[in-house]
């Protein structure tokens, strides 16, 4: 029987896979470069040189790798492992040693464990802040196992958090086309998900909105319920932008079913939401859903979500959460993202029509970014601070955003997160 034409097209798709971009337009000098521009230690010396040794033996045929390294090179790398980390406990023993395997062992090692490998070294480097040695292992694994679409997936989305789109474009297809191939549905959505991501940040809010429809449609015909809500969840945040509030609850609601408020995302999502809705004027949904999220958000978020609510608070009218939310934030120490809720506190407080109040909290607010050279934030309170000035100038109190009208679809949806976070902290209480 002959082939459909559906078939005959999927399997022309299956070759159509663009080879790995392992240099930007821009980049100089040898493959690997950023190891030493970032790492400038003897430790940095030989992660290069481990990582040169992985490249050459992925861009080998397997049939060629049979003594593709001198015989004394493994043992003379291993002394050198063991002279730059003495310590057997270092993160990057383990997956330095296990590199060493494809210059010891060339034809009989396992591409997976080689990929794994790199990949841990590229979690070291992350957390080191070296973020062009992350990118260079996540490449080395993507190439060293390259029927694998996560270890490509995990490249595109370092290449587009570090703003170099034209890679993560690339890698994008390429995952697309591996994935399709090898049948890894999630890993095909996950990669549209951060394609849409993307072209977000980028302001192509069309070309999101195709991407998150993608990944949902093709989440919903392979039945794969978690992919399914984050990509609704993204879908929610672009229509929104689009100025479809009423499309967008919609996707909203239909994210918060999915997940069910014993999701580890749910809380996630409903702070998404009202924060969302705060930045339309929808104060007092906003208020709600952020006055029930905020115990089960953790430690590292407190702070900015007690900045959103006190905004929220004063856009609903309701000054005593504004100085509940304010009082908290008092209490923390300086820390990434204190400064931005200063300014959600200042423009609070502006909403309020306290002006002395706005502008304490806008001063907090630049003295704290100034220290930690946050220059965004600094520009936001400033603004804060003319717009204090100014409305003290002209005897006249401009309200920040005028309230949203009233919206069916937006009270429901709130009065679903809230009573789901009401419940599953019940639950975990009892």
């Amino acid at each position: 029987m002959a082939p459909s034409k559906a078939e005959t097209q999927e399997v022309k798709r299956r070759w159509r896979i663009p080879p790995p971009v392992l240099r930007g337009p821009d980049t100089l000098g040898p493959e690997g470069l950023a190891v030493l521009e970032e790492l400038r230690s003897d430790l940095g010396l030989l992660l290069w040189k481990q990582l040169r040794s992985v490249l050459l033996w992925a861009d080998v045929s397997p049939s060629e790798r049979v003594a593709l390294f001198p015989e004394e090179l493994a043992p003379r790398r291993q002394a050198e492992i063991l002279a730059v980390l003495p310590e057997e406990d270092h993160d990057l023993r383990g997956p330095l040693e296990e590199l060493l395997e494809v210059i010891a062992r060339p034809d009989r090692v396992d591409p997976e464990r080689i990929g794994l490998a790199c990949s841990r070294v590229a979690s070291w480097a992350e957390g080191e802040g070296a973020q062009g040695t992350a990118l260079e292992f996540l490449q080395a694994a993507a190439v060293s196992c390259p029927a694998n679409p996560r270890f490509a997936l995990a490249v595109m989305k370092t290449s587009r958090d570090l703003a170099q789109y034209p890679r993560a474009e690339a890698w994008f297809h390429r995952v697309v086309g591996l994935a399709r191939q090898c049948r890894d549905w999630e890993t095909y959505i996950r990669a549209y998900i951060a394609h849409g991501t993307m072209m977000l940040r980028k302001g192509a809010l069309p070309a999101a909105r195709r991407s998150f429809l993608k990944a949902y449609r093709r989440a919903a015909r392979q039945g794969l319920k978690e992919v399914r809500a984050m990509a609704l969840h993204d879908l929610f945040v672009v229509e929104y932008h689009l100025g479809n509030e009423e499309k967008g609850d919609e996707y909203a609601a239909e994210a918060v079913a999915l997940y069910g408020p014993e999701h580890e995302r749910f809380p996630r999502i409903a702070h998404d939401i009202a924060f969302v809705w705060l930045m339309k004027g929808a104060y007092e949904n906003s208020m709600k859903v952020l006055e029930s999220v905020l115990p089960r958000l953790p430690d590292s978020a407190q702070s900015t979500v007690n900045g959103t609510l006190a905004r929220a608070a004063a856009g609903a009218g309701a000054p005593e959460v504004f100085e509940s939310a304010r009082k908290r934030l008092r209490a923390f120490p300086d820390h990434a993202g204190l400064a931005e809720a200063w300014v959600e506190v200042a423009r609070g407080a502006l909403i309020l029509g306290r002006h002395e109040e706005a502008r304490e909290a806008a001063v907090k607010a630049e003295s704290l970014a100034r220290r930690r050279l946050e220059g965004q934030v600094r520009f936001m309170a400033e603004s804060v601070l003319d717009a204090v000035n100014a409305e003290e100038k002209a005897a006249i109190h401009l309200r920040e955003l005028p309230a949203a009208p009233r919206s069916r679809s937006r009270d429901e949806l709130e009065v679903n997160i809230v009573e789901g976070l009401r419940k599953s902290a019940l639950a975990a209480s009892g």
